[in-house]
This record gives structure tokens, C-alpha cells and sequence, in this order.
């Protein structure tokens, strides 16, 4: 009888020490994974290399962009935009951060003509307001010298295909984000407007870079109005079929405003990166 007693003890002491190792799961027994972080361009994480973790660990981890490049997001275990993201150890997993080369200016291939962008956030937009001549577009007051210190002016419909290869129109969460960024609707506009040009002394602080300019805009009879004290920018986002909202920045006012507005006006376009 002690003889079984003790037998059946030994088995349930290698049961204890077996299920304690594991069998499997993450090479080291089912209590450990492995996530490998690596870079693919410019930029550094932390922490980097192969590293184990204990199962269902938070494992955080940072990407910091080197001089002249940017970060563009999380490939693999998350395809988070953030620099600094969260993965759960309940496999092994590969995280990659991803870098790009970063210029201040990029030229439109169809016309020559080059432009400043800013990476806000997560977004790259453009720094100054389209000047490409399409359709429907014009330079406020008919002015050739306002196409050079505004960009043009477009209809809806012009504007929703005017951007460039690999930009577009931007939509009413990429203003939402934009606007959140610099401090929210009340006092974004004050932060965005450029820090000369407005009529009024009602320049902004420019903080971000993206230099907002009061374009005014063009009634569909062909009357301008607004120049030097409204910059209107239109979204890609409609409101029945005949309409579309904006936003707009004034020049004594310190936020950024939502309004729908017919689609046959003419507004200035920022566009913003693919």
C-alpha cells in the first residue's frame, strides 16, 4: 500500500513540474512568447531586438524617426499610426516600425509647380493651398497675383479631383484631427492661421506650420468676396446632394468653423497625403 501511495505521488509531482515547463506554444514552454521588433527606414524603437515575454504581458514599445524622416506606422503585430503602441504576448509576433524620408517641399508633377507640406500628427498636409488650374477654378478676383499668394479657387465637384497622385481632398475626419491637434475647434485657428496676411492684425501664431491664408471665396454668379478676412477650405464630405461642408477660419475670431455650403461655390483646397 505505501509503495502505491508513493508511485502515485511521483506522478503527481511530474505532473506539477511538467505542467509548470510547458509543452510548446512560444519555444520556451506556454508561459513565454517571443516578439521581435525590428525598423525598416529611418528610425530607432525601444526596445529593439528579440525579446521574451511572460503570456498576456503588455509589452510597449516606442518609435523615434531620425533627422529628416518621419514615422508612418506599425506593420505585423499592429498596424497602429502612433509612435508608441501596446502589443498583448499571447503568440510569438514580428513588429515592425516604418520610416520615410521626409522633405519639406514636393513638386506636382503635372505642372512644375512646388509646394511646402507639414506633418501634423499623424497626417502630412499640404502647407499652402492648391494652385493646380483646373475646371472651375479660378484666382480670386481674377487676379493672377491671388493665384500666387492664395492658390485657386474650386467648385466642389472640381476640388474632389484636383489634388495630386498620392493626395487627396481631405474628409471630415481628417479636418477632426487636424482641428483636435491644435488644441480644438475654439482656439485651432489662432494656432493654424499664418502669422502675416490677415486683414485686421488677425494673424495667428502659425504653430504647426500649416500657414492658413484668408482666400476668401467666389459666389456662382462670379462675385468674390471674403479676400483677406475668411479662408474657406472645402471637405470631401456632402450634405445632400447639392452640398458639402467646409471649414473656415476668420480673422478675428480664434477657432476653426463647420458650415455646408453649395457645392457650386468656389473655395480654396488643402490637400492631404494618402
Amino acid at each position: 500500500m505505501r509503495r502505491v501511495f508513493f508511485s502515485m505521488l511521483a506522478i503527481a509531482v511530474i505532473t506539477v513540474l511538467f505542467a509548470a515547463v510547458g509543452c510548446g506554444g512560444g519555444g520556451d514552454g506556454a508561459t513565454t512568447f517571443r516578439l521581435k521588433i525590428e525598423t525598416k527606414g529611418g528610425g530607432t524603437v525601444s526596445p529593439t531586438g528579440t525579446i521574451k515575454y511572460t503570456v498576456g504581458t503588455e509589452a510597449t514599445v516606442t518609435a523615434t524617426a531620425n533627422e529628416g524622416h518621419v514615422f508612418t506606422g506599425w506593420s505585423g503585430a499592429s498596424t497602429a499610426t502612433t509612435p508608441s503602441v501596446t502589443i498583448t504576448m499571447n503568440s510569438n509576433q514580428t513588429l515592425t516600425a516604418n520610416f520615410e524620408r521626409f522633405t519639406a517641399t514636393f513638386t506636382d508633377s503635372r505642372d512644375g509647380k512646388s509646394y511646402r507640406r507639414v506633418r501634423i500628427g499623424n497626417q502630412t498636409w499640404m502647407a499652402e493651398n492648391l494652385n493646380f488650374q483646373t475646371g472651375n477654378s479660378w484666382c480670386y478676383g481674377n487676379d493672377e497675383s491671388n493665384c500666387q499668394k492664395y492658390g485657386r479657387l474650386y467648385t466642389w465637384n472640381a476640388a474632389m479631383n484636383a489634388c495630386p497622385a498620392g493626395w487627396r481632398l481631405p474628409n471630415d475626419e481628417d479636418w477632426n484631427d487636424l482641428v483636435a491637434m491644435a488644441g480644438g475647434s475654439e482656439t485651432a485657428g489662432k494656432k493654424l492661421k499664418s502669422q502675416t496676411g490677415w486683414n485686421n492684425n488677425g494673424n495667428g501664431t502659425d504653430e504647426f506650420g500649416f500657414s492658413a491664408l484668408p482666400g476668401g471665396g467666389r459666389y456662382a454668379d462670379g462675385g468674390f468676396d471674403d479676400g483677406g478676412s475668411w479662408g474657406l477650405w472645402w471637405s470631401a464630405a456632402e450634405d445632400g446632394a447639392g452640398w458639402a461642408w467646409r471649414r473656415l477660419v476668420y480673422w478675428s475670431l480664434s477657432g476653426v468653423l463647420r458650415w455646408n455650403y453649395n457645392k457650386s461655390l468656389g473655395f480654396s483646397l488643402r490637400c492631404v497625403r494618402d
